[in-house]
């Protein structure tokens, strides 16, 4: 297995279950989240400004009740890192059972060889 490889074993032992935590599903749970976040270290607009390196007032903008700006690209890392947590994907049963019969497998595997004579334009995401 090539070291940039992580395998889904690996993954699951390194990333404890958290039963008693909600699942986040939207950008609003998300938002709330983080608002809960800030909260519990009873920290400041103006703080998380300071430590995510952000222009004065943008937390205020992204963590609004009705927020002026969006998490973006940087911003998103940037208030994660600046309240401690990162986020774990795991699978949503109930929504599983909502999608599965609508996944439709790749015909080709991903990384394949490109067919004979084409070249490769694109990547294969």
């Amino acid at each position: 297995m090539p070291a940039r490889s992580i395998s889904a074993e690996r993954c699951k032992s390194n990333t404890p279950a958290l039963p008693d935590v909600p699942m986040i599903r939207s950008m609003e749970e998300l938002l709330a989240a983080l608002r809960a976040r800030r909260d519990e270290l009873q920290l400041t607009h103006e703080r998380i400004d300071d430590i995510a390196g952000w222009a004065s007032g943008y937390c205020g903008k992204l963590m609004a009740p009705e927020p002026i700006k969006n998490l973006g690209w940087l911003s998103f890392g940037l208030a994660l890192d600046s309240l401690g947590v990162a986020l774990v994907m795991i699978e949503n049963p109930d929504q599983i059972k909502r999608v599965e019969n609508r996944w439709i497998p790749r015909e080709r595997p991903r990384n394949a060889a490109p067919a004979v004579g084409k070249g490769r334009r694109h990547a294969d995401f």
